[in-house]
């Protein structure tokens, strides 16, 4: 008899003996594995977000660039004096019949003054005032690029305040009075230095329902866009992969606003 033939009827025993090790009686039942969980793909969430966002009766968004809501319900003033100095510096040439005579002349002018001036509370720090208007344009950008409704903070508080019920002339009144009447959902993205994010900050993205106070959505994130493969290029050991290059801050600022609206469409999913 062959070794093939020997075989055959030594792996049936085998596969036989195991079969019967495993579910012989007295064993528990073998549990059935949990179902995989498959993450939503960002991109195909975002790709279908003006149609939920329609589906959701497109609501007003009013964004809190780097300004938090504060809790205070009325303006707090303090008393500041401002001190004001400038110099002003005139030169005179005056041509004599023995030569020439340079005159120099400066006066010194002081102004102060006292007066109440409204703390600030929700106001932060953050990029400098160029590099946090390119980040703004970027956010805005994704946003209506994407159908959302934007209503501008300033706009809505001085529209409220002018109308009745606008705060009595308080700000943070006008304020809480434009958020209940003209929009429906508050964004509020804080920056704080982080120094492996591509613009050496990274921002904390809140969205909130106005009417309930309901936290929709909340993360953190470098602004970071992906990249994909990089390509191989000579280096000084060979062929390496390039490093890949920082992102423009307008770039930064729409990947924020991009996955505040994957948050947003995965919430009402």
């Amino acid at each position: 008899m062959s070794a093939a033939r020997l075989a055959l009827p030594l792996v049936a025993l085998l596969a036989w003996s195991g079969a019967r090790a495993q579910y012989r009686d007295g064993l528990p039942p073998v549990m059935t594995p949990p179902p995989h969980y498959a993450a939503p793909d960002p991109a195909g969430v975002l790709a279908g977000f003006a149609d939920t966002y329609r589906r959701q009766g497109a609501p007003r968004v009013i964004v809190f660039w780097n300004r938090a809501l504060s809790d205070a319900t009325a303006s707090a003033y303090e008393l500041r004096s401002d001190s004001r100095s400038d110099t002003h510096g005139a030169e005179d040439l005056t041509l004599y019949a023995d030569g020439r005579t340079i005159t120099r002349d400066s006066t010194t002018e002081s102004s102060s003054r006292m007066g109440l001036h409204r703390t600030d509370d929700g106001k932060r720090g953050g990029l400098s005032e160029r590099a946090d208007w390119r980040a703004e344009e970027g956010f805005n950008k994704a946003m209506l690029a994407n159908g959302v409704r934007l209503v501008d903070r300033a706009m809505a508080i001085r529209a409220t305040a002018a109308g009745p019920g606008g705060g009595g002339g308080d700000a943070v009144a006008a304020e809480s009075a434009a958020l209940a009447g003209k929009a429906d959902l508050l964004v509020e993205i804080l920056q704080t230095p982080d120094a492996s994010a591509p613009s050496g900050y990274a921002f904390r993205v809140d969205v909130k329902d106005v009417r309930s106070g309901a936290l929709l959505a909340n993360f953190v994130t470098r602004g970071d866009p992906p990249q994909g493969p990089r390509r191989f290029v000579a280096g000084g050991n060979g062929y390496e992969r390039e490093r890949p290059r920082a992102p423009s801050i307008g770039t930064v600022g729409a990947q924020v606003g991009q996955e505040m609206l994957t948050a947003l469409a995965t919430h009402w999913r």
